[in-house]
């Protein structure tokens, strides 16, 4: 059980994005967590889970409510050379799984994802071709 509001956030949003599947599968490097393990490479293609809370915000719905917000970030990266088709496909299964109207509950809280997530374009890196994916989130606690 995580401690504290944004602890249970993260942990709901990670739970939810650790259901969807991908054929092949892609690991995911999860916020603060080293990646990929000792000893092992960087896979070509895989996901990457950032976690970026917003202020929160005192809300007229009753006494002691706090409004969460903050946006869960996942990052398609995919092996260069191969076209932007295939991350792009990967960044819409994202979308897709944290559609619009999405609620996740956790240790008593309600989080609901309230915007349609999106892709930004494809970013060129050196070895690698990365979409972000912006899933915004809001939670009353």
């Amino acid at each position: 059980m995580a401690q504290g509001t944004d602890a249970t956030i993260l942990a709901a949003l990670l739970d939810h994005l650790g259901t969807l599947s991908f054929t092949p599968a892609l690991q995911i490097a999860m916020p603060g967590i080293d990646f990929p393990a000792a000893g092992q490479a960087k896979p070509d293609n895989y996901l990457q889970a950032a976690f970026l809370p917003n202020d929160t915000t005192n809300t007229e719905l009753g006494a002691g409510q706090e409004q969460h917000r903050g946006i869960l970030q996942v990052s398609v990266y995919w092996k260069k050379g191969v076209g932007h088709i295939k991350p792009l496909e990967a960044a819409n299964r994202i979308i897709n799984h944290f559609a619009k109207g999405t609620t996740l509950h956790k240790d008593g809280l309600k989080i609901v994802i309230d915007r349609k997530p999106y892709a930004a374009s494809p970013l060129q890196e050196t070895d690698r071709v990365q979409v972000p994916v912006t899933v915004r989130y809001h939670a009353f606690a």
